[in-house]
């Protein structure tokens, strides 16, 4: 005897339209985590955890240089990541909780717009990765809080968050609402 299909949705069909109806929350939750547990490893630290601060620090070790010099401090303990990086990732979080705001009045803008946002930040951490490694001498100035390098990390980094505002989550809305279009779920005739 062939099966017929069922008129009612699998679990994971239904799983899988909250996902495509909820992508924005996932990925502000994603966001927000991913930029604010780099602070919490020197308030652990500071808080006498300092086993959970190193895990929290060592977890980004892979992802970012963490040079002191180019990271804040709080409470005598380092930030798990660079200016640079607190900036990207704070901007992008920061665009993703006001786009969820305002998503509705948000369309994408040209993908040449978003490119030239992304630019700056492209040559300011290529002129740091050039000097670092060649010890070119192009980025003179020092790395405190205050300098010109630190305000063009801080600057570059949230045009990253202005590119995603006005480019990735418009695109990520428009593309999923023609994918996962809300319709009512069917009823199965008796």
């Amino acid at each position: 005897m062939a099966e017929t299909a069922s008129s009612t949705p699998s679990r994971l069909d239904t799983a899988v339209q909250w996902v495509g109806h909820h992508w924005l929350l996932l990925v502000n939750t994603g966001a927000v985590l991913y930029a604010g547990l780099p602070w919490l490893s020197p308030l652990a630290k500071a808080a006498n955890h300092p086993l959970l601060g190193e895990l929290l620090f060592r977890l980004y070790t892979p992802l970012c240089h963490q040079l002191p010099a180019r990271s804040f401090f709080c409470y005598g303990h380092q930030v798990a990541f660079c200016h640079r990086c607190a900036a990207m990732y704070t901007a992008i979080a920061l665009a993703g909780l006001l786009f969820a705001l305002a998503r509705r009045w948000v369309r994408p803008t040209s993908l040449r717009i978003a490119g030239l946002l992304l630019l700056p930040i492209l040559l300011d951490g290529g002129s740091h990765l050039l000097d670092d490694v060649f010890g070119l001498g192009l980025r003179g100035g020092g790395d405190a809080i205050g300098t010109l390098n630190f305000w063009l990390r801080m600057i570059t980094g949230a045009l990253v968050g202005v590119a995603a505002f006005v480019a990735i989550f418009p695109r990520l809305e428009r593309d999923m609402s023609r994918v996962f279009v809300h319709t009512p779920h069917s009823v199965p005739s008796e």
